[in-house]
């Protein structure tokens, strides 16, 4: 990115060379390791444990595993916009791959839950699942799971949406409705009461399942406000993620545009293909703006809701949006049934995922308007 202009100005749009190399480091792993896998990947639905060992093995070795995680925590506590910088080059593949990154609810584990579940995690030992989401509701209002009261312990019953099937040595996180609220619940796959079930997709189901009072995270009715303080730096870092997703749509749009021909001609000697990849681009370098200041603004002076809600809405958008036009570039004249945009986006990005976490920004974007109006 160029600098400013003058040397007074307080505008400096380069980033550090510490965060180059390292985002340089990262971006070879990507075309080395990870590309090559993705194939395979789709054809199985899933990595193996030894390839999801090895990639993670790689990454370790670059001296990049858990360093997005808060120094408190253990993790490197690296800064936010350098943060993004990988985030950003690890949303060009399509394999789901991290940094050791860990879901702010679970910062709020205590007692022994930090030994079982957050220590492990941090580790790469256990991953969490989270089952928020159900079959047809992705807003919380509308979620039907519950969570009863009896003697010394939970009894969860309902139906959660997951996005993968979780291991023997995973665990869940489930979001159910109990009297004093939503509460947020550490249950294992294999214990009594759960189901898994595979059917074009991965539906938990709870069936008088027992949870104890020491899996609840935090205090019931407080599950949505759980890990609060990391939230804004997750939704900024998750915004990279689809800058970096979008961008190699991009590509692939723009590499298709100029191998395929159809009628005689390549697709990129027709305008309407020109203005789809036009407005990919334009898309994808807004929202980009947009991550980048959010993460400059929160490593300056703290995180911001507001902030992390317009990149969440603004991000998912252009996701939805450059992934429509990439479908469409690949939908133009002439076959493309070897290449499926869509199964490429929800590899990474589920829908339902995806959806809530746009319901969830607006809402934030809404309530500071209008509080903003009213004090006015």
């Amino acid at each position: 990115m160029p600098r400013g202009r003058s040397k007074s100005s307080a505008m400096d749009f380069e980033f550090s060379p510490d965060a180059l190399m390292l985002r340089d480091m990262l971006r070879r792993f990507v075309e080395d390791e990870a590309k090559p896998m993705e194939m395979k990947f789709f054809s199985t639905r899933a990595l193996e444990d030894n390839e999801r060992a090895r990639l993670r093995t790689v990454i370790e070795q670059m001296g990049l595993w858990g360093i997005t995680v808060p120094e408190k925590f253990g993790g490197g506590g690296l800064d936010l916009v350098t943060a993004c910088l990988l985030h950003e080059e690890l949303g060009k593949t399509f394999l789901p791959i991290d940094l050791g990154d860990v879901p702010p609810m679970l910062y709020a584990c205590q007692g022994d839950q930090i030994e079982k579940f957050l220590k492990p995690t941090l580790a790469g030992k256990r991953h969490p699942y989270l089952a928020a989401c159900e079959p047809n509701a992705f807003k919380p209002e509308d979620w039907k799971t519950t969570a009863t009261p009896q003697d010394q312990v939970y009894v969860l019953d309902g139906k959660k949406t997951l996005f993968a099937v979780p291991s023997a040595q995973d665990f869940l996180i489930v979001l159910a409705k109990a009297p004093a609220g939503i509460g947020a619940f550490i249950v294992e796959p294999n214990q009594g009461g759960v189901r898994i079930v595979e059917n074009g997709g991965v539906t938990l189901h709870l069936e008088g399942c027992q949870a104890e009072a020491k899996s609840l995270l935090g205090e019931c009715g407080q599950a949505l406000r759980l890990g609060s303080d990391e939230a804004p730096g997750s939704c900024i870092q998750l915004g990279a993620r689809y800058i970096g997703l979008a961008q190699r749509l991009l590509d692939m749009s723009i590499e298709y545009a100029k191998s395929w021909t159809a009628l005689g001609a390549l697709l990129m000697e027709r305008r309407a293909i020109q203005n789809m990849l036009a407005e990919m681009q334009v898309q994808i370098e807004s929202a980009r703006w947009l991550v980048y200041h959010a993460a400059w603004l929160a490593d300056k002076e703290g995180p911001s809701y507001l902030a992390a809600a317009e990149v969440r809405l603004s991000t998912g958008e252009m996701l939805r949006r450059v992934t429509d036009l990439a479908t469409l570039v690949y939908g133009g004249p002439g076959p493309s049934q070897e290449f499926d945009i869509n199964r490429y986006l929800c590899s990474t990005v589920p829908p339902q995922a995806l959806e809530l976490g746009l319901e969830c920004a607006r809402t934030t974007i809404a309530a500071s308007l209008l509080a903003v109006s009213e004090g006015g």
